[in-house]
């Protein structure tokens, strides 16, 4: 009906439900390890439905949650009304990509962009990421990724990844990064815990999956590689994962692009 509120689309609902958090140590780091107590001004870019967002308000920080996507962003405003006031109140959202940032010159400590720097024109978002951020601020980039290292890992991708693994999303973080200020990268390992429903539902939310024309058969051996490999005592299954994290403080007078 004509002017009836839009229902949020079930891939923003599924994302949010299935993706893996992100930890307090990984937000910290990317951050610069702020001690307790020192709050920030946070952009969270492409933040999506807040799953890095809610670590970061939980850590004390303000932070602002910048994305295109108005079904993500709707779940994290549903979400964050069910949060403590504590942390809710630390949260705002707004719409906005990393080319067209809706934030005054710098106005923030310290910039996130987890799980979403490949999707950016990465010249004009480093041009706009410099703009809105303080001098000395901090500037972190991060991804989940498989420990491809892992059988059980292994043995997934040979059911999704038919012709191979997919280009690594973290060759997209900017060359220059190294020559324009303190620039450090650390790999976080972490086991995601879910069970096999849940991992089902997991890839298919991955768009590789989704896109395929036998996706249902697809979905089926991973259905059965999780019940192999679930544990009989909890009904949990680990998914190796290796976060992989980038981090850039400018230095306290300009730089240039």
């Amino acid at each position: 009906m004509h002017g009836a509120p839009k229902a949020t689309s079930q891939s923003a609902v599924l994302h949010d439900a299935v993706r893996p958090d992100w930890s307090a140590e990984v937000v910290s780091w990317l951050l610069g390890s702020p001690p307790p107590g020192n709050r920030l001004e946070v952009l969270d870019l492409g933040a999506g439905t807040g799953l890095g967002t809610r670590t970061i308000a939980t850590l004390g920080h303000a932070v602002t949650a910048v994305d295109t996507d108005q079904d993500m962003l709707s779940i994290l405003r549903k979400v964050r009304h069910q949060l403590p006031p504590r942390i809710a109140g630390h949260i705002t959202t707004a719409s906005g990509s990393a080319e067209r940032i809706p934030l005054e010159d710098q106005s923030v400590d310290a910039i996130t962009c987890l799980q979403a720097w490949h999707w950016v024109d990465p010249e004009r978002a480093t041009s706009e990421c410099d703009r809105v951020l303080k001098p000395n601020g901090m500037l972190g980039m991060a991804w989940h990724t498989w420990d491809r290292t892992d059988e059980w890992v292994r043995a997934l991708a040979a059911i999704v990844e038919p012709e191979g693994a997919p280009v690594d999303q973290t060759h997209s973080v900017p060359r220059e990064f190294a020559e324009r200020g303190t620039f450090a990268r650390k790999d976080f390992s972490f086991n995601y815990e879910l069970q096999v429903e849940q991992l089902v539902q997991l890839a298919s939310s991955w768009a590789f999956v989704a896109q395929r024309s036998d996706q249902r058969a697809v979905l089926a051996e991973i259905r059965c590689l999780g019940e192999l490999a679930v544990s009989l005592d909890t009904g949990v299954l680990r998914f190796p994962h290796i976060t992989a994290a980038f981090r850039l403080q400018r230095p306290r007078s300009d730089v240039s692009v």
